[in-house]
């Protein structure tokens, strides 16, 4: 037994400790525990391709993203708490991911929580993070994820239109760019030269991937077949009765793209070789396409990669056809860090641009960098494998997700010097040039002897203009010299450019360089021809003739058949119905029909004629032409067999796209409704392109009159088309139904900017024709410069500018490049910043005496936005006083190429005269008795392809911004087409913002960009588009340390739920409480710890306190 005070002190323990253990436990279990928002706070939901591009459509075997945003409530999220969202059961998923996977916000990419993935419930579960919960308390954090993953073939087939089942309520639901429906699409017809294609799919529970490779899709004939396939890692190759490896010929329809076994299976005998690392088939001999099937199956079930790689190599007579790396990807969160399992490839020939008795080495080595660092093993190549090399399963990512850029190099072969090709990995090599001497030599394709022309003159000059010693003036060539000349003892150190002076009139002047060497130039100069069209019609001026027609221009190069040049045309009574191609116009370089050869490299003729892009329903056309072949007559007739009968009639509907020919944002069809006197006729029409790609469809048999013999007015209405406006013209035969793009409007995180030139000088005639502005984004120039002048208005929109950077928004600002003289100017702004305008203001100089006179001379330049880099800085221009030189002027950008001669005395007889413009020809106009214009002329180098593109080259330097001080102050580089250097050096520097633009290049030929070495430096290119980077990287030998910063980390995916809905009496709370508890006993869980906290030490002051009273009641006892 205890004593009574024993007791009371035991009694008093046992209740603290109860006390204790139960507000633990509270306390626990609201840091443990989370609220789950459900889908709540889900505000957009989309279906998007691998690039992060929404779409309504995607193929069965196409790569898809499930995409879901969100931004947290107000008040914000606690740590724990949890979203779930769910993937559309459309979408397959091939397993669990529970390692949790980073889900960061929108700007910045600040982890914000992870993300788990239950296949069983298709649910993403997102759960928050202290950040998160620190910073929505004031801020709302926005956010998003994707799951990476394509259509389940078990619930979608080929051209379904598919409601998508995200679960989603609210602003996701509203949201106008949450994709709500989708359609599973047929896919792209194969290109008809595809040499070799794969692709794989999953199978049954997900742990097998089939896959089919396409080989010979083209059907050429190949020589000596092999196929090899390389498995990737995590996987293994099955090879038994269930998962063979089936080989098949095949036929294959270029049209539809349908692909068919044959009944005979030409290689039914054919087997695989197999090895650990895959296999390899013996084809032999092969003209038609080839069908392998086979299986592999995954080893990482555990932890899945996100995505496996296979590697097909085609080899003909052992060099290297083509080469091709699939990455089959696996349902993977956006962020997931097993990026780095994708792999990739690099093939390429060594290619020799040099004389045929040139002696090559045996061998060749070539190493290839992974970020302009040796990786792997070289590769020795000889003649025996065509000077081929591929580098198969190659990391395609590093670590932090960031892709590797490889590059080949070989290893420096005396006396040849490499080229590399941006484009590929192709090397070619030139025998190095002595650059000592110059040859230059004439050809000409004009059906003549090349020895009856006229001797032509080419000069030679420096960058700046200037001839070498040794040469004071031009250099004949003719027949006596065969039309050859060498130019000698020259600076090496100096680069040098030949060109033709007074190219003959009516020829076409091209230049290239032969064996790729630019100091063996041959100058090309091709007779110049012209084909007029024109349309007649023969059918008694009928009601049904169309207002226009289209006619497209081809060329028969020596009868190998016909080619499309440049776009059609149209004719129309505002033409009269005829159309010129070949006018031949210097100044035109971007019409590829403008300059036509009539020869082509082999002295052949070439044939040109045009053709109706589409004949008018209801007419024959036939077409002729003059003895020379440069006019042409389409004539359409009537067809009188066609006419509706007295009682009858047609209606036709044609579509117009007026859309810049974008047609991947078209629809594949439209829906059309014929109408008589306003209500519908029949059921509507489905109108698509035929193939000749025209949108036209007729109704006959309808009735001309009614029945009370009132004549029917037919029309049509079309079905919204989205993304584009209509309008309907209505005629007597028909309707045409002209859509065009809607001008889209800026978005909540883009601008418009305008800005408006205003003259405030009583229409002086010092005002220039036209101005330059620059716009500026928070003082920093933005693009390129534009021109103002009367035919715009005086006026230019920028449209769909950024309205923020870094988060911050941009400032928006305008300024004029030049003022012009005797001007001054100010510049204002509308309330929102977004319209600017300029006013110029004549300076109130005093009025000239009536003895007293001005005269204004002003430079404009022909040449091509300077093409060919011929234009000076400047130009000298010299005031003549009747006939006597007086002042001397200096032209140039800075005063805006114009000068003003001012106080003159009006009984003087003033002119202009230019000091000449080396490569230029000068015209001097009298625009009035105050003001003179100079124009100067350079025709530029143009070649005989006349479909046109550009190609521009930008320098980067990684060097830590110079810090060894080894950057040179200029780099050279070279054009090459098809591999073969053409067209002058280029040299870059600051003063041209390291970058040069090569335009009026043929489309026909593959162009890419070599730059000279540079010591010290390891290069690389990236094109992208029409663009192409170079950047040198040189490491330095002392290193700056920089602050660490946290990469950016990408976002994960999250799960919606059926919670409730939000209510405006309790926003972003659900109208049942939540609790974690398993037992429902109504009693709520505290969500934070700090009242709990407060209790405890209430509760425990007041028992010690107790205790210590009794203690000391007991010892007084």
């Amino acid at each position: 037994m205890f004593k009574k005070g024993n007791n009371i002190f035991s009694l008093l323990v046992i209740i603290l400790s109860i006390f204790m253990t139960s507000f633990t436990n509270i306390v626990n279990a609201d840091a443990t525990s989370g609220k789950d928002w459900g889908n709540q706070l889900i505000t957009k939901v989309q279906l998007q391709d691998a690039n992060g591009t929404p779409q309504d459509s995607f193929g069965l075997e196409d790569t898809i993203q499930a995409y879901w945003e969100f931004t947290t409530p107000s008040g914000g999220v606690n740590d724990g708490d949890t979203m779930t969202v769910t993937v559309p059961k459309q979408l397959t998923i091939t397993g669990d991911i529970t390692t949790p996977q980073p889900v960061t916000e929108t700007a910045g990419g600040k982890e914000v929580g992870t993300a788990t993935l239950n296949k069983a419930t298709r649910q993403v579960t997102i759960t928050f993070n202290s950040y998160a919960a620190e910073k929505s308390k004031n801020t709302p954090v926005t956010g998003s994820f994707f799951v990476r993953t394509s259509w389940d073939k078990t619930q979608v087939t080929t051209g379904d239109k598919v409601p998508l089942d995200w679960n989603v309520t609210g602003a996701a639901e509203t949201n106008t760019d949450s994709t709500t429906n989708s359609e599973v699409s047929t896919g792209s017809v194969p290109d008809p030269n595809e040499t070799l294609y794969k692709y794989g799919s999953y199978m049954g529970s997900g742990d097998e991937i089939q896959w089919t490779v396409r080989v010979n899709y083209k059907g050429e004939e190949i020589k000596d077949a092999v196929y090899k396939d390389t498995i990737g890692e995590n996987q293994t190759l099955l090879n038994d009765a269930d998962h063979p490896i089936s080989i098949n010929s095949a036929t294959a329809d270029h049209t539809t793209g349908k692909i068919t076994n044959d009944t005979t299976n030409k290689f039914a005998d054919t087997k695989a070789d197999t090895s650990d690392s895959g296999f390899t088939i013996n084809l032999g001999d092969i003209n038609q396409p080839v069908i392998i099937v086979y299986y592999t199956k995954i080893t990482n079930l555990d932890n899945k990669s996100s995505s496996y790689s296979n590697t097909g190599d085609l080899l003909s007579n052992k060099d290297e056809l083509q080469n091709i790396t699939i990455n089959q990807p696996n349902t993977t969160f956006g962020s997931d860090a097993h990026t780095s399992a994708e792999k990739t490839s690099v093939m390429g020939h060594k290619l020799w641009s040099v004389p045929s008795e040139t002696v090559l080495p045996d061998s060749v080595k070539i190493d290839l960098l992974q970020n302009g660092t040796k990786y792997g093993d070289s590769q020795t190549i000889t003649k025996d494998s065509n000077w081929s090399y591929v580098f198969n399963n190659l990391p395609k990512y590093d670590d932090n997700g960031t892709e590797y850029k490889y590059t080949v190099q070989e290893e420096p072969i005396a006396g040849f010097t490499a080229t590399y090709d941006s484009t590929n990995y192709d090397i070619t090599n030139i025998i190095t040039p002595d650059k000592t001497q110059f040859k230059v030599t004439k050809i000409w394709h004009d059906g003549k002897n090349q020895d009856d022309h006229d001797p032509i003159e080419v000069g030679i000059f420096d960058g700046e203009s200037k001839r070498p010693d040794g040469y004071p003036k031009n250099v004949e060539l003719s027949k006596e010299n065969g039309w050859s000349y060498t130019f000698t003892n020259l600076d090496s150190n100096t680069i040098w450019y030949v060109s033709e002076e007074n190219i003959p009139s009516g020829y076409i002047s091209t230049d290239s360089y032969n064996n790729g060497n630019t100091y063996d130039k041959t100058v090309t100069n091709t007779l110049a021809t012209s084909l007029k069209v024109t349309k007649a019609w023969d059918d008694n001026d009928s009601a049904s003739r169309p207002k226009s027609i289209q006619v497209q221009l081809y060329a028969n190069d020596d009868n190998q058949g016909e080619k499309a040049l440049g776009d059609p045309v149209t004719l129309n009574s505002d033409n009269s119905w005829s159309y010129t191609f070949g006018k031949n116009d210097s100044t035109n370089t971007t019409d590829p029909t403008n300059q036509l050869p009539k020869y082509d490299s082999s002295n052949k003729e070439i044939t040109y004629t045009a053709k109706e892009v589409a004949t008018p329903k209801g007419y024959t056309a036939t077409n002729t032409y003059n003895t020379d072949h440069t006019e042409e007559t389409i004539t359409n007739k009537a067809d009188s067999s066609t006419s509706p009968s007295d009682n009858k009639r047609s209606f036709t509907v044609n579509k117009i796209w007026s859309d810049n020919n974008d047609e991947s944002s078209r629809p594949n069809s439209i829906t059309v409704q014929l109408t008589a006197n306003g209500t519908n006729q029949g059921d509507p029409i489905t109108l698509k392109p035929d193939t000749d790609g025209n949108w036209t469809y007729t109704w006959n048999d309808l009735d001309k009159t009614d029945s009370d013999g009132k004549t029917i007015n037919y029309s049509v209405t079309e079905e919204k088309v989205s993304g584009y406006d209509s309008n309907i013209d209505v005629t007597d035969a028909g309707a045409t139904i002209t859509n065009t793009k809607t001008a889209t409007t800026p978005t909540d995180d883009k601008t418009d900017f305008k800005v408006t030139k205003s003259w405030n000088d009583n229409n002086s005639s010092k005002r220039p024709s036209s101005i330059q502005v620059q716009l500026l984004a928070n003082g920093k120039n933005s693009g390129d410069s534009v021109t103002l002048d009367k035919s715009n208005n005086w006026t230019y929109d920028w449209k769909q500018l950024d309205k923020k950077a870094n988060n911050k928004d941009i400032n928006y600002t305008v300024s004029e490049i030049t003022v012009p003289n005797g001007y001054s100017s100010s510049t204002t702004y509308n309330d929102d910043k977004t319209v600017a305008t300029i006013t110029n203001t004549l300076n109130s100089n005093p009025t000239p005496s009536d003895n007293k006179t001005h005269l204004t001379v002003s430079k404009k330049w022909s040449d091509n936005d300077n093409q060919d880099g011929l234009r000076p800085d400047s130009v000298k221009i010299q005031l003549l006083v009747n006939g006597k030189t007086g002042q001397t002027v200096e032209l140039n950008a800075k005063n805006n190429w114009q000068y003003d001669f001012s106080n003159l005395d009006t009984d003087n007889t003033y002119s202009i005269k230019e000091i000449s413009v080396p490569g230029y020809t000068s015209n001097i106009d009298t625009l009035d008795s105050t003001h003179v214009q100079i124009i100067n002329t350079h025709t530029p180098n143009t070649n005989i392809h006349t479909n046109k593109s550009q190609l521009s080259v930008k320098k980067v330097w990684d060097d830590n911004n110079n810090q060894d001080n080894i950057r040179p102050a200029n780099v050279t580089v070279h054009l090459l087409k098809n591999g073969l250097i053409t067209g002058d050096p280029i040299i870059l520097n600051a003063d041209n913002n390291w970058s040069y633009i090569w335009k009026n290049l043929s489309e026909d030929d593959q162009y890419t960009i070599q730059e000279d070495s540079i010591s010290g430096y390891v290069s690389s290119q990236v094109k992208s588009g029409n663009q192409v980077t170079i950047t040198n990287t040189h490491t330095p030998t002392t290193t700056s340390t920089d602050e660490n910063t946290n990469p950016l980390i990408p976002e994960t995916p999250s799960t919606p739920d059926n919670s409730e809905s939000f209510t405006p009496q309790n926003p972003m709370v659900p109208n049942v409480p939540y609790t974690h508890s398993s037992n429902n006993n109504g009693s709520l869980l505290p969500q934070t710890g700090s009242k709990e906290s407060n209790i405890i030490y209430s509760i425990s002051g007041l028992l010690i306190l107790l205790i210590l009273v009794l203690t000391f009641k007991k010892k007084r006892i």
